[in-house]
């Protein structure tokens, strides 16, 4: 009985238990570094802005000498450096002026 409570009290749930939008973390280190998962789309960025589309919604990092230092959308990661000085979640973003960084990139 012990070991089922210690199991349960560890225990975090995988991409299955969080439903179709699968997993998504933010780690945050110092204000200086961030670290991502979830990350469907890079919707725009720039050095005192950064916008990620996330299976749990729009995320906004804001500050200054902000800079994308990883970036794999095959695995959903994402790690910026800078000075972080807001985190924001949104529901949608205003990126209806011609779409993702990414999908400018590659018309």
């Amino acid at each position: 009985m012990q070991e089922f409570q210690r199991s349960r009290l560890n225990h975090y749930p995988d991409e299955r238990e969080q439903g179709a939008g699968g997993r998504h973390d933010v780690s945050m280190y110092d204000r200086g570094r961030a670290s991502v998962t979830g990350v469907k789309e890079v919707v725009s960025f720039d050095s005192n802005e950064i916008l990620l589309e996330t299976t749990r919604g729009t995320l906004i990092f804001r500050g200054n000498e902000l800079h994308v230092k990883r970036l794999t959308l095959e695995k959903g990661e994402v790690d910026l450096e800078g000075k972080i000085c807001e985190l924001k979640y949104t529901d949608s973003h205003s990126a209806g002026n011609g779409g993702s960084f990414f999908g400018k990139l590659f018309k």
